[in-house]
């Protein structure tokens, strides 16, 4: 015979926080827009090991708005050049959406030189080279996160 054992006690056998609510918020919820899957993987795994964060993966920037109506993230990470809709592309659509305008957005390219001089008329100053340092990807990343709970 089984015997039912209220939720909050296993919670409290498990040592979890007594609303799951309350642990889900504190989880920033990271998109990346990625046409390489590789990419992608090696991009959630090194931020979800090693930051307090969820990561979400579309694999075509037309999906993107789509899955930021579904998962509210506190950071888009975009690669420039992908097929169909490219980053810049996706990031005019961002700007023009109100749920968006705001959103932290990171750019990922194989020529941030360029792509810096010419993101600059766009106001967009979050340009890291790929391939990138982990470290400093990490960093990047849990600095955009920080300064974006600030303003929130």
């Amino acid at each position: 015979m089984r015997r039912h054992v209220p939720l909050q006690a296993l919670r409290e056998r498990a040592d979890l926080p007594s609303s799951p609510r309350l642990s889900l918020r504190h989880v920033k919820r990271v998109l990346v827009a990625d046409d390489d899957s590789d990419m992608a993987a090696l991009i959630k795994a090194m931020l979800e090991e090693r930051l307090s964060v969820a990561v979400d993966h579309v694999a075509n920037g037309a999906l993107v708005l789509d899955q930021i109506a579904t998962t509210h993230p506190d950071l888009v990470i975009l690669d420039v050049s992908m097929p169909g809709l490219n980053g810049i592309d996706v990031f005019d659509l961002l700007r023009g959406s109100a749920a968006a305008v705001d959103l932290p957005v990171l750019f990922l390219t194989a020529m941030p030189d360029r792509a810096q001089q010419a993101f600059a008329h766009f106001g967009i100053s979050d340009v890291m080279a790929k391939p990138f340092d982990a470290d400093t990807f990490v960093r990047r990343v849990d600095d955009l996160l920080a300064r974006a709970a600030r303003v929130a």
